[in-house]
């Protein structure tokens, strides 16, 4: 028996101190933080470009909601049309704020246990863990295991969370999530177009003061955005700097063009990687950018037409419109329009599934999963690490 115990201990005390030297290793180079912390903000960015179209369509419905047109032989109220998209959307928007709000709790976490405090907290316990061990201590060494453990895991956990939903998301969601958002902004052009002819009759101070608020919401997103590109451009050109200087201090075979890691080292690969996530997040804030400027243009449109009917006029094509549609064709159009609503039902749900599996339901389960595991891994070392 004794001599068991004796082989077990030779074999698991090498195991548990190369555990506890590459641990905190990993924390200080912070290998998983950029790529954690990239996909983080790119989401985040995805989701406010979400939002933001969702209140686009709010502001378009609001106005034609109640709105009558009289055509020869047809009356129609195409706020009626537009009863499940008023009922959906104010639901969509708030569920979208609680993704952005768990994505943003996120980020903030992964700030916290990046920390050097954290690190070095969880450096001091590898250190006494490890003395422990070589002094034979037993009882103190499964102790100070423990605390470590459990530091290594809040330490890791999220960002290792993070990485495996980004691959869930690039894998089976992200390609049918941008296709249903395209297909709410054709959505949201139909009503603007939708706009332009059943604008008529004087507007309420309440739209007014809904479109306003939506303006000055999206400025502030705006200029939220402008400020993340100007941060993110010296980041940009420090990690190309820094890509080619470890390029050219590898192999003859590492070039730019064919960064792999057949022919590069490590260190390079991981530079190339978080230039990637950098470059992405760009991409995203350039994509959003363009969403509010869109979303602005809109809302300042409807703010005109607002104004026009406010002074007895009709808004856009209103007028040409009336007399060149026949009675068939202006209810085509809206047929068309009842179309477009029950397609941007389907989308509006299944993107709404989609965020909050993104969001908060499978970074839940891998955290379970992991903590499943650790604890798996956490008896097995304490029973057999003493020897």
């Amino acid at each position: 028996m004794n001599d068991t115990l004796a082989h077990n201990s030779g074999i698991w005390r090498p195991f548990c101190l190369m555990i506890i030297c590459a641990l905190p290793a990993l924390a200080w180079f912070g290998i998983l933080d950029d790529a954690s912390s990239g996909y983080v903000d790119t989401a985040f960015t995805g989701a406010g470009i979400v939002y933001g179209t969702a209140r686009g369509i709010n502001a378009l419905v609001s106005v034609l909601q109640g709105t009558e047109l009289d055509f020869v032989f047809v009356t129609a109220a195409v706020g009626e049309v537009l009863d499940p998209v008023n009922d959906l959307i104010e639901r969509f928007s708030g569920v979208v704020l609680i993704a952005l709000g768990s994505l943003a709790l996120q980020k903030l976490l992964l700030g916290l246990v990046s920390h050097n405090l954290f690190n070095t907290l969880m450096t001091l316990l590898a250190l006494a863990s490890a003395w422990a061990l070589w002094r034979g201590q037993r009882g103190l060494w499964i102790t100070l295991l423990r605390y470590f453990l459990v530091a290594a895991f809040l330490r890791f956990s999220l960002g290792l969370v993070v990485l495996a939903n980004s691959w869930v998301d690039n894998a089976f969601l992200l390609e049918a999530d941008q296709q249903r958002h395209a297909a709410m902004e054709v959505f949201r052009g139909e009503l603007r177009k939708a706009n332009a002819f059943t604008g008529s009759g004087a507007p309420s101070s309440t739209e007014f003061a809904q479109v306003n608020t939506q303006i000055k919401q999206l400025e502030t997103r705006q200029e939220g955005n402008r400020r993340a590109r100007a941060a993110l451009t010296p980041e940009l050109a420090e990690a190309e700097k820094h890509l080619a200087v470890l390029i050219s201090a590898d192999r003859v075979t590492c070039t730019a063009l064919t960064v792999s890691r057949h022919t590069c080292s490590a260190a390079v690969i991981e530079a190339s990687n978080a230039l990637e996530e950098k470059e992405r997040l760009q991409k995203s804030l350039l994509r959003e950018k363009a969403s509010i400027k869109t979303e602005i243009d809109d809302l300042n449109d409807t703010l005109d037409c607002l104004r026009k009917r406010t002074r007895g006029e009709n808004c856009g094509l209103a007028r040409r419109l009336s007399d060149a549609l026949s009675p068939a064709e202006f209810q085509a159009k809206i047929a068309q329009l009842e179309q477009g609503v029950e397609a941007f039902v389907a989308n509006a749900i299944n993107l709404l599934v989609s965020l909050l599996l993104k969001s908060i339901a499978i970074p839940i389960a891998f955290f379970l999963l992991l903590l499943k595991l650790a604890r798996l891994n956490l008896s097995r070392l304490e029973d057999n690490g003493g020897g």
